[in-house]
């Protein structure tokens, strides 16, 4: 069966990046590395990993519209909220048709993450 192993972004500062992450949802670091000039680190997200990647020249902005997002589901939704409340992000607010509430919020770099109170699975 296949499985997923990461999802890799392109950020701009490493170290605030990992800041973020780290901060906001206690993702440890498992591998931080250089390829060439380019930094990397790799958090575990948890049933998979988030490969962080600074290099120059690299896409300074994430591409246009809603087309990707990384979406993870909390058990603590209400903690985070308030946390992103206190970050002063720009938040979306949406409840879906089964009543389970979601949030769409940037990273520092601009990535859409979305917050999942309950998960599809």
């Amino acid at each position: 069966m296949t499985s997923l192993d990461h999802i890799g972004l392109y950020v701009k500062d490493l170290s605030k990046s990992l800041d973020f992450y780290k901060d906001l949802f206690g993702f440890p670091v498992v591998n931080e590395f250089g390829s060439g000039e380019a930094k990397i680190a790799v958090m575990d997200i948890g049933g998979g990993l988030l490969e962080l990647v600074q290099r120059p020249g690299s896409p300074g902005t994430p591409p246009g519209g809603n087309w990707s997002h990384l979406a993870l589901h909390v058990p603590d939704f209400d903690d985070k909220l308030a946390k992103l409340e206190g970050m002063g992000l720009e938040l979306r607010k949406v409840t879906a048709s089964n009543g389970s509430r979601l949030c769409f919020f940037k990273d520092p770099d601009g990535h859409t993450l979305e917050l999942m109170e309950k998960g599809f699975a």
